[in-house]
């Protein structure tokens, strides 16, 4: 029979059986092949990149005594939508509660945070704290928005910052842009990445600037659930502290912050203001990417003194309008303010389309930016 020579080692003729399976107990074995292999198939499924809006995640939390997992939902299962996680802020995330119905996506596993120093962090602006190495301002009063901005002058032409959301998080969206996009545009890094330091590393040495995304509650959590260690609106503020700490410690060399979701805890004074001192603290700048009408950023970083904007754009393909006509958008809000900045979900056709974009911008009468630019001139 065809399929007697499937279990015959390799470079050896298959012979005659001589177990003398019988042909039901024959046809059962086929039957399970059948299902490994579209056990395979479903997992091969999963692990695919989406091509937009945006990545899906499911994310699997690891903590060393106590392991939480997040299922993998299976490839044929009907979820509802998940109305938070949109792509907009450029990552995805799957819960047992709900996600984006036949969307694709890949398995992120979340382990603590090492006590070891990573290679993207400078020894001037860091201290070890309970989860790891956390930003400070230095002795000489160095900080890390300045140490590890990206050199940029002025030239009179008004600015437009691209900011990539959800960086680290789908392997072919983050390749794309780490070496497709032009080093004027700054790429945010989703906490959950499973190679982030060597991937910042790398971003750091093409010449990008790094913002750090953090998880913060939406307006229906827990339905829409950005991720392990969301900060809330109300959790105790010792709570969120060492939520913010413990994201802070996932990578280095970044300038700052910036929101992935958060309408609740945004529009929240009390809690976000908390938050937003502790940014200002150590030596950070802060991105509100604008997707919240409600937001309190604006007064709440200014009376912590924290240098923070907030975006003129987030782009959502699911919106039904192009990239291209929201870019256009975005060059007419910088011609009359004299800067702008939008945020852009990290996928592959995306990354292509800025690329695009960008190698006209100067016929224009635009200068691509990095975010702490425009964030410096605004203050």
């Amino acid at each position: 029979m065809a399929f007697d020579g499937m279990a015959t080692p390799l470079g050896m003729k298959p012979g005659p059986s001589r177990r003398g399976l019988s042909p039901l107990r024959r046809w059962g074995l086929v039957g399970l092949g059948f299902l490994l292999l579209g056990g395979v198939t479903a997992q091969s499924y999963l692990l695919r990149d989406r091509s937009e809006p945006g990545t899906v995640a499911v994310i699997e939390r690891h903590v060393s005594t106590n392991i939480e997992r997040a299922p993998v939902p299976p490839a044929d299962s009907a979820m509802a939508p998940n109305r938070g996680g949109d792509g907009r802020h450029g990552v995805n995330v799957i819960r047992q509660n709900g996600g984006p119905a036949g969307s694709t996506g890949m398995v992120i596993r979340v382990p603590d945070s090492s006590d070891r120093m990573m290679a993207s962090m400078d020894a001037r602006v860091v201290e070890r704290g309970q989860s790891g190495f956390i930003p400070r301002i230095g002795e000489s009063g160095l900080t890390p928005r300045k140490l590890y901005a990206r050199a940029f002058t002025p030239n009179g032409k008004p600015m437009v910052a691209v900011v990539m959301t959800g960086v680290g998080v789908g392997a072919r969206g983050t390749a794309d842009a780490l070496s497709k996009l032009p080093r004027d545009v700054t790429l945010a890094f989703a906490p959950y990445g499973r190679d982030l330091e060597n991937q910042v590393v790398r971003a750091r040495r093409e010449g990008h600037e790094i913002l750090l995304q953090v998880p913060m509650e939406p307006h229906d959590y827990p339905e829409s659930d950005p991720g392990p260690h969301t900060l809330r609106a109300g959790a105790d503020p010792r709570e969120n502290l060492e939520k913010l700490h413990w994201l802070m410690s996932r990578l280095g060399g970044y300038v700052g912050l910036a929101n992935f979701m958060g309408g609740k805890l945004m529009s929240t004074p009390g809690p976000y203001a908390a938050l937003l001192e502790e940014m200002g603290r150590r030596g950070l700048l802060y991105l509100d990417d604008g997707s919240n009408p409600t937001s309190r950023t604006r007064e709440l970083a200014r009376a912590a003194n924290l240098p923070a904007a907030i975006g003129d754009h987030v782009y959502d393909a699911s919106a039904g309008r192009s990239l291209e006509a929201v870019l256009a958008e975005v060059e007419a809000v910088a011609k009359r303010k004299g800067q702008a900045i939008i945020t852009i979900p990290t996928v592959p056709a995306n990354v292509d389309k800025v690329v695009a974009w960008s190698r006209e911008i100067r016929s224009r009468g635009l200068v691509l930016a990095p975010v702490s630019a425009i964030i410096d001139k605004t203050r």
